[in-house]
């Protein structure tokens, strides 16, 4: 088995759950389809609704269509979820990573570089030991490279600071699902010119919506955990963490 750190198992960890909600909800919306959650002379759109409890879905007329609405309303919410979560986690991973770095010694030079910050005395006389100093330094690192707002650039920023020289066909493979992230936040996942001029692959088209299905979380998952796994498999190759930090 392949040696990892801490931090890539709790990401791994985390998107096994998700990816078990997305799941769940693809087994109901089967269910629902071959009538299991509903009969069609009930008062509701399922058997199980209450009127006190659930009066939102129990304002709704009892059919087929407006199942299928609900549903697939309820699916498409979780896999967008799950994009927005997927780069979050990710980005957790990677401040984790600088964070244990840095505490194992990295060279604060490369580390730092030219993200110079500044922290007032007292912020650091009350950290409360050496750990929250670094943990304190590693966040407002992070931070400059999040405020850059290119997803791109912050990866291959953390690439430079840790010396990992990570295959970029690995990055640019994730790269649609970390910015189709940014169209489901900020523009409602709807593509403009730049996401469909950048990622010709991706089908999209300018002023429509972005289907996120079932199809296109599994793609997403798979693209974003190789990138994970790729990136930790480089911290690991260069002994870039305590030993205190592998799972």
């Amino acid at each position: 088995m392949a040696k990892k750190t801490k931090s890539l198992h709790k990401f791994l960890n985390r998107v096994d759950h998700f990816i078990a909600d997305i799941e769940l909800i693809d087994v109901l919306a089967i269910a629902s389809a071959d009538g299991a959650l509903s009969t069609d002379v009930g008062a509701h759109l399922f058997t199980a609704v209450d009127r006190g409890r659930h009066p939102t879905l129990a304002r709704r007329k009892n059919s087929d269509h407006n199942r299928r609405l609900a549903v697939r309303h309820l699916k498409t919410s979780l896999c967008s979820g799950f994009i927005k979560d997927l780069y979050e986690d990710f980005s957790e991973y990677m401040q984790a990573i600088l964070e244990a770095a840095a505490r194992n010694g990295v060279n604060p030079n490369r580390l730092i570089g030219s993200h110079k910050i500044n922290m007032e005395a007292n912020e650091l006389l009350a950290a409360g030991g050496w750990d929250n100093v670094v943990h304190l330094v590693a966040r407002s690192i992070f931070r400059k490279l999040e405020d850059e707002r290119n997803t791109k650039s912050l990866i291959q920023s953390m690439d430079a600071k840790l010396g990992l020289e990570i295959d970029m066909s690995i990055l640019d493979a994730a790269l649609p699902y970390f910015e189709l992230r940014h169209l489901l936040v900020h523009h409602d996942g709807i593509a403009d010119a730049d996401f469909c001029q950048r990622f010709p692959t991706f089908s999209a088209t300018v002023g429509s919506k972005i289907s996120v299905e079932f199809v296109m979380t599994s793609s997403a998952r798979n693209a974003i955990i190789a990138l994970a796994k790729h990136f930790d498999s480089k911290v690991v190759q260069n002994q870039l963490v305590s030993d205190a930090e592998y799972h």
